[in-house]
């Protein structure tokens, strides 16, 4: 598959550093979700804190991660809605 190598180490680089997986997830947050900087990042950062939110955030997230473009994002959107997994279907209307 075209680009499958440099998916491949975009996944590592985010599985093992930190500080960039937190900053990719803010600006991934932030935009797909339509949110301010530091509102992404405490989305990001505690996902359980917007419970209320979560079928919004997963819908979100679950279009992003279909991205052909962007092989950071389609990672990030996976780990949110792995966190936000347990919460889906149980927020308010």
């Amino acid at each position: 598959m075209p680009g499958q190598g440099q998916a491949d180490q975009v996944a590592r680089v985010l599985a093992h550093d930190e500080e960039v997986r937190r900053l990719y997830l803010t600006a991934v947050t932030s935009r797909v979700c339509a949110v301010d900087w530091t509102t992404a990042g405490r989305i990001a950062s505690q996902p359980a804190a917007y419970a209320h939110r979560a079928d919004f955030l997963a819908t979100r997230f679950a279009g992003e991660a279909l991205n052909p473009r962007d092989a950071g994002a389609r990672w990030c959107s996976s780990v949110m809605l792995r966190e936000l997994s347990p919460m889906i279907g149980r927020s308010p209307a």
